[in-house]
């Protein structure tokens, strides 16, 4: 403006002066036209921006926000997980300790090679009982993946890590198992024997490290649990104590490629040899070292371990599967999470009851307090010449 005055001065003819003044105006009144323009078009782009930023927001986090509960149900709430946990934890304890005795104090001499490698399975199904039902009692809030630690030690990266390890550890046991009965029984002649011992040690190493790979990239907590809330459909009960949401990941892949190759490699193990078992059971003639009632105590012994494996077995392929198949088609029913968790809680206690009722010398011990009340008709049995597959099978 000042520039414009000193021009106006400057100008001889008044007339002249007046249009040069009028035009300068105009000119000056334009240009403060468009900028307004601008300056208000870039305000409407911005605030145009920043909405479509918080809609975004807004409905990507809504039932974050909102906090839209999932539908009461009390099967389904932290309270009747940690509580059934509990009642299963005093049940299982006598449960296990009877089974560590008769495997100890109970196993007849023809069952002595087998007896190390029951303990053995023993040992990883209460380790891992004890685990899920006692310390960790996992309440999982698939679709995520994640979860909270209700047990007496609040740490669910740890129990998540070592109940996965243990699953891998238990299974591997049970191929340890099937292994030592077709070497014992058939493959010691075969050229098995000058593997056999590294197959089996590679398998024990493998075990802590099926799931090593997402315990190095767990996300970080404060992002991951926002992630993981919002991709809920709603809400879940949350427990009374306060504690902290664990996050495992954010994303589906490694977590379900880990449990493929640790479920996998000793299931396709473990069906391997419950394959070459059955097979020379039926088909396969009487070793010439062994007696025939040798033969036929370890023909019945592998039925008996068939039995309690494989039961075993169908406990971990049915819900940790379903695991997979609930994040991947973003299915949530907290009911169903804790039926999971569930299922892998009572493992133990299923293992120990069918090893005692599986094999003979454990059962007639357990079932001897019922004996005394229960007359029983004397028979006599012959053994036949060459033991049958059915024969087998009377155990």
């Amino acid at each position: 403006m000042n520039e414009v005055v000193l021009l106006l001065i400057f100008q001889k003819d008044p007339h002249q002066t007046f249009k040069t003044q009028s035009f300068n105006y105009t000119f000056l009144l334009h240009n403060q036209g468009s900028e307004l323009n601008a300056n208000l078009y870039s305000v409407n782009v911005s605030l145009k921006f920043t909405c479509s930023v918080y809609c975004f927001l807004f409905f990507y986090n809504l039932n974050t926000i909102l906090m839209i509960p999932c539908e009461n149900n009390y099967y389904a709430s932290p309270e009747f997980l940690k509580l059934t946990f509990h009642v299963i934890t005093c049940f299982a304890l006598p449960i296990h300790a009877f089974g560590f005795y008769c495997v100890l104090c109970k196993t007849p001499s023809h069952m002595s090679s087998v007896r190390i490698y029951l303990l053995n399975l023993h040992c990883w199904c209460v380790a891992l009982d004890l685990v899920i039902s006692f310390f960790g009692i996992p309440y999982l809030i698939y679709p995520a993946i994640a979860g909270y630690g209700l047990g007496f030690i609040e740490s669910p990266g740890l129990f998540f890590y070592l109940g996965v390890t243990f699953i891998a550890g238990t299974s591997t046991s049970m191929f340890v198992l099937f292994e030592n009965r077709y070497f014992t029984i058939f493959g010691q002649t075969s050229y098995w024997k000058y593997f056999r011992n590294y197959v089996v040690v590679a398998s024990y190493i493998f075990v802590p490290l099926y799931f090593l790979p997402p315990q190095l990239y767990i996300p970080e907590q404060t992002k991951a649990r926002e992630v993981a809330l919002a991709s809920l459909p709603c809400i879940p009960e949350f427990p009374s104590d306060d504690r902290q949401l664990f996050v495992q990941a954010t994303e589906l892949t490694l977590i379900a490629v880990s449990i493929v190759i640790g479920e996998g490699v000793p299931t396709i193990q473990c069906g391997t040899f419950f394959i070459l078992n059955c097979f020379y059971l039926v088909f396969a003639k009487k070793p010439s070292r062994l007696s025939k009632k040798t033969v036929h105590m370890q023909h019945k012994l592998v039925i008996a371990l068939i039995i309690q494996s494989s039961i075993t077995i169908v406990l971990f392929l049915v819900p940790v599967n379903s695991v997979i198949l609930f994040v991947f088609f973003q299915h949530q029913n907290q009911f169903h999470n804790n039926f999971i968790v569930f299922a892998l809680a009572i493992h133990g206690i299923s293992s120990t009851i069918i090893m005692i009722l599986a094999h003979k010398p454990y059962r007639d011990f357990a079932m001897y307090p019922l004996s005394c009340f229960i007359k029983k008709p004397k028979t006599l049995s012959v053994m036949p010449s060459v033991p049958s597959f059915r024969s087998t099978l009377e155990f």
